[in-house]
């Protein structure tokens, strides 16, 4: 259920896969015209009918005015939303709608005007006439009560600066009266969002808001696929007090949001294969002094420690012998490499495991290492290189990268893997995630052949993962199965 927030609630009116129930609301423009095609006609016929001297040219006159009519109402009928909304947009005043209830209360008004025109009993037709007269007036004074609900008011929507794929997050809307003395009640506001073919219109309903205030509500949204998501505009409307007429208006309030991939969980295997790679290469990377240790304390003398480490203030403070203790420094840093090619035999399916997996890792390295430099290269329709300092920028633009890629189907892996060994130190690790190893290989040993700055070593220290679902699985496993949200 959507969460609700101050007095207001919140509803989402469709999603993806459920077809749209819309309410049914005519313009009232429409509404008008197609009365007045009606009351022509009738005009046409019952004048005639009840007085044999009404001349000729006049019902022609009539019947003519009411196909006038009647054709502006099947051209409003296709057109006129388009016309009103586009008036709205450039300040041209709010739109009248008459929903369901008015419609059928419109259908009794008629029968009623019908019943008074063509009835023989003159007290019975003054008497429905009076019926017709009284509930017209609901009409004027509903449409003069909505005017004054929606005057004054501004209204503003805030979003999360991003949100991950099948999770829900909450949208908040404000608004505010400016009226001094009156209070406006039953605003109803439907925000659209539409992207990655999807579209749906959540909405909120603020039951009250007092002279000069402001209330706030959220509603609950989950969006199922990454990318780039457009909310807006925002269309206000009230039915207040009937209920038989509908005044919306449209405030341009227009956002995007970023649908980063679901981030997965990464098995205890590859863990272990972490921390295996980190102490082969510790092991093997010479230490150059202390300036590669990061500070840890200050300990008394052991014997067998470095004298270069003694703290001479500490020990002359402390009247003994002190020595600055140092730790390894194992932070390395991360160069994923991600080819979305989708004619290797690769579905659309693993691709965007792929994808996910990627996701993860970044994040994963952002949090375990905050001092090494990583880096994202994504070859698909668009190259993308993330290349950027600190942990907490590396992940919101690795993840951004990753919520906009799309496969193709010759992405230019050499380039991908040119741009890798140009400009990779001995101290990352670098990763491949493909959905053809022995096309990489060949491509990474012509390169290597080619050019004198690429890497030679770069064949060795490359690690290359397929992106098909048994390799994957063996390291990685997506968010849906475990329930598991970022």
């Amino acid at each position: 259920m959507p969460e609700v927030i101050s007095e207001g609630t919140a509803e989402m009116s469709a999603s993806r896969d459920e077809p749209r129930v819309l309410p049914i609301s005519v313009g009232a423009g429409l509404v008008v015209q197609l009365l007045s095609a009606t009351a022509s006609f009738l005009a046409a016929f019952v004048l005639p009918f009840s007085y044999p001297e009404f001349p000729a040219e006049g019902r022609l006159a009539l019947i003519g005015l009411g196909v006038l009519f009647l054709v502006l109402a099947i051209v409003s009928a296709f057109v006129g939303q388009r016309l009103a909304a586009f008036a709205q947009r450039i300040g041209l005043g709010p739109r009248v709608l008459v929903p369901r209830e008015g419609l059928i209360c419109l259908g009794m008004m008629l029968i009623i005007a019908v019943a008074a025109l063509t009835g023989g009993n003159p007290d019975t037709g003054n008497m429905l006439l009076l019926v017709f007269g009284l509930m017209a007036g609901g009409f004027v004074l509903n449409g003069w009560v909505v005017v004054a609900m929606l005057s004054r008011i501004t209204i503003a929507r805030t979003l999360p600066n991003s949100a991950p794929a099948g999770s829900l997050f909450t949208v908040e809307v404000s608004i505010t009266n400016h009226k001094r003395r009156l209070s406006s009640r039953l605003i109803e506001v439907r925000d659209l969002v539409v992207g990655q073919g999807i579209q749906a219109e959540p909405r909120v309903v603020f039951v009250r808001i007092a002279p000069g205030g402001a209330r706030s509500a959220g509603y609950q949204l989950s969006l199922p696929r990454r990318g780039v998501y457009r909310f807006g505009p925002l269309r206000v409307s009230s039915r207040f007090p009937l209920g038989i007429g509908e005044r919306g208006q449209i405030f341009e309030h227009s956002a995007e949001l970023f649908v980063y991939p679901t981030i997965g969980r990464l098995l205890p295997a590859w863990q272990r294969r972490d921390r295996h790679l980190q102490d082969s290469e510790s092991s093997a990377t010479p230490r150059q002094g202390l300036q590669d240790d990061e500070f840890h304390s200050i300990r008394e003398y052991r014997p067998g420690d470095n004298r270069r480490a003694v703290h001479w203030r500490s020990s002359a403070r402390h009247t003994s012998l002190m020595v600055r203790e140092h730790q390894q420094n194992r932070q390395t840093g991360l160069v994923l490499l991600l080819d979305l090619c989708s004619t290797f035999g690769a579905s659309s399916e693993e691709l965007e495991t792929a994808i996910s997996f990627a996701a993860t890792l970044c994040v994963d390295q952002a949090q375990k290492s905050t001092a090494g430099r990583h880096r994202l290269l994504i070859a698909g329709e668009e190259f993308h290189d993330v290349d950027v300092q600190g942990a907490s920028a590396f992940r919101e633009a690795s993840l951004r990268a990753l919520a906009t890629c799309n496969p193709s189907p010759a992405p230019p892996l050499p380039e991908l893997l040119r741009a890798a060994g140009l400009s990779t130190s001995h101290s990352q690790h670098l990763i491949l995630i493909t959905p053809r190893p022995e096309v990489a290989r060949a491509v990474l040993s012509d390169l290597a052949a080619a050019q004198n700055r690429f890497d030679p070593h770069l064949i060795s220290r490359l690690e290359i993962l397929p992106c098909l679902q048994q390799h994957l699985s063996a390291w990685f496993i997506d968010a849906a199965a475990w329930q598991i949200t970022l």
